[in-house]
């Protein structure tokens, strides 16, 4: 099995020996069949599958590199494994000064046939990282044999929260979904000023509400009636047990932040029980939001 070492050397080699577009290419050491089966001219196309193994790592890194970077010192971007996110940060930097569209396109690339956002932009700045397959639920990117979760997320700096993403489809959370509408229904009969919002959602207007005293009463008074704290620990519970308990997680800023933040790693991180909030309950599901100490921009 070729090291780390090797794809590196291989890559190194290749790409010095390639010249402009007008002079005959020739490159040593990388299977041209691969390349030829994905590009045309600067542009290429690779199947999701290829990046599920390290086979044509060299060559996918040759392929985004003569797009986006012919004059990069690749040896500046490239890691030989996860470690924090100052570290991813340190890549990703270099990549943004040198071409915020090429930030942007890699970002997205293979969007809609399996990929979600980053995953193939870390597998490209990862020695060893390989993406996770069809038979790999939950798993987004596997770093010389640790398994991550990518998740691509906004961050509300008042109080520190990683949020508008969503939990995996297995996690089965519609009872407690359905208690926060009963708790709802009787906030707003109680306090009619309250507006109602989205019919079959909860915003933060509403969760202040649970928090006053008529409704904190009126919850003590009926049996059916569950508090939104007590709500709130029950989603913790559920959420890190069937799902951030399985693998550590790679935050991701999302392309709704703001530039300086868009596609940086805010935390590599074994999220905690106790780090887990509800921010947003909507129609189909009840978004998590994780409370950080810093970040890693």
């Amino acid at each position: 099995m070729a090291t780390q070492g090797d794809y590196r050397a291989r890559f190194a080699a290749a790409f010095q020996k390639t010249v402009n577009e007008e002079t005959e290419v020739f490159i040593d050491g990388l299977k041209m069949d691969f390349i030829n089966r994905c590009s045309v001219d600067n542009a290429f196309k690779i199947n999701t599958k290829d990046y599920q193994s390290l086979d044509f790592k060299s060559e996918i890194r040759f392929l985004i590199c003569r797009k986006y970077f012919p004059e990069l010192q690749t040896s500046d971007i490239f890691l030989p494994k996860i470690t924090t996110a100052k570290a991813l940060n340190k890549s990703l930097d270099i990549i943004q000064a040198l071409s915020s569209t090429a930030m942007s396109e890699l970002l997205e690339l293979n969007k809609g046939s399996g990929l979600g956002p980053g995953e193939a932009l870390l597998y490209f700045l990862l020695d060893n990282a390989t993406i996770g397959g069809g038979n790999s639920a939950g798993v987004d990117i596997i770093d010389n044999g640790t398994k991550y979760e990518l998740k691509a997320v906004k961050l509300r700096k008042k109080d520190m929260m990683l949020n508008d993403f969503r939990l995996g489809g297995t996690v089965d959370i519609s009872d407690i979904q359905a208690r926060l509408m009963r708790l709802k229904k009787a906030m707003l009969k109680e306090m009619p000023r309250v507006k109602e919002g989205e019919k079959v959602g909860i915003n933060g207007q509403h969760i202040e509400a649970f928090k006053n005293k008529k409704v904190q009463d009126l919850i003590k008074s009926r049996e059916d009636l569950t508090s939104y704290e007590e709500l709130e620990k029950e989603f913790q519970e559920i959420a890190y047990k069937e799902y951030f308990k399985a693998h550590p997680i790679i935050f991701i800023g999302s392309q709704d932040t703001n530039s300086n933040e868009t596609g940086r790693i805010y935390a590599i991180m074994n999220v905690k029980k106790e780090d887990i909030r509800i921010h947003q309950v909507t129609s189909s599901t009840i978004k998590p939001g994780i409370l950080i100490k810093k970040i890693g921009i």
